[in-house]
Formats: C-alpha cells, structure tokens, sequence
C-alpha cells in the first residue's frame, strides 16, 4: 500500500485501483527523492504520467503551493480527485496525453515530476514542452529504469544529481540558461 511518507498527510494511505499497468514510486524512493530536493514549500508543482499520484500528493503534503496532475488514464485522475477534494489545497488534473495537455497550459512550474513508463521515456518533443513550462529556477525531476543510461539532450536542463533506488534511477535536472 502505498502512503504519504512526511508533512501534513504522513501516513495516510493513498486508494490503489486493481486495473491499470502503473508502477507507483515506492515510498524509498519516494523518501530519497524528496528528501534529496530538501524544500519543496510554496513551489507551484507539474506531475506528468501521475499515475496514483503520489509524488505530487507527497509534495503537496510537504507544503508545494499547488499541484497540477497530468496522467492518460481517466480512472487514475478520478481516483487523485477524490482522494485529494476535501483536503484544501489547489489542485488540477487533466486526463490525456502529456504532449496534447503541455501544449494548452500557459503557467510555468518550480518543478516538474515526470515518472513514464520505463519503456516509453521522455520525447525530445516533450522534452521541449517541459522546456517551456519551467521556472527560471526550476528543477525537472525524471524517473526512469535503473538500467537506462541515457541524458537528455537539452540546452536549458544541467544533470544536478542522480540517484538509484532499486529498480528506479531519478535524476534531478536544474533549469538553467533561461
């Protein structure tokens, strides 16, 4: 099961549908990653392939100022909609693909979660997309298989950090250059 691991949601259990091919972040990861970006307090948060949600809902519990939530999978979006409505805090979710829904929003992100399937990857079309949807101090954080040695290849994102956990290596990218 898997739960929210630090700030004003610590411990509550996120709902799991039993149809669906997501692989949520586990909560090690999970841990490292967030404990990794130290303060995510007041960033205006973009969680790209959300899934279950939980790393933009783990953000938002540790004091991210909103969160919008982007996944092709309307029973995911509807289970984080219900999951987060009586709670309080600025929330949006959009059903459809990551590229189609990043060309219509106009807003730019503090950061920039990104967790595809291992298989699928970040396009240099979407990389572009992300590109123009960060901050000037941005951070873009990329989830990916640990057996995946590739960068991007972009002008604006420099590599900070990488870690591997498990099966998953997140790599922590900073916007620079803007």
């Amino acid at each position: 099961m898997t739960r929210i691991i630090a700030g004003e949601w610590r411990g509550h259990s996120l709902p799991k549908l039993k149809t669906g091919t997501v692989r949520p972040t586990t909560d090690r990861a999970r841990t490292v990653l967030f404990d990794t970006l130290r303060n995510v307090q007041d960033l205006n948060v973009l969680d790209l392939y959300s899934g279950t949600g939980a790393l933009g809902f783990e953000a938002l519990s540790r004091g991210a100022a909103s969160l919008v939530s982007i996944d092709k999978d309307p029973n995911y979006i509807h289970m984080q909609k219900t999951w987060i409505k009586d709670r309080g805090k600025q929330f949006k979710a959009y059903v459809g693909d990551v590229g189609s829904i990043l060309k219509r929003l106009g807003q730019k992100y503090d950061l920039i979660l990104a967790d595809p399937p291992y298989d699928q990857g970040i396009s240099n079309d979407i990389l572009g997309l992300i590109e123009a949807h960060i901050s000037a101090q941005g951070v873009f954080v990329f989830e990916k298989s640990k057996r995946d040695e590739s960068t991007l290849n972009s002008k604006l994102f420099v590599l900070e950090k990488e870690k591997v956990v498990a099966e998953t290596k997140i790599q922590i990218y900073k916007a620079c250059g803007i």
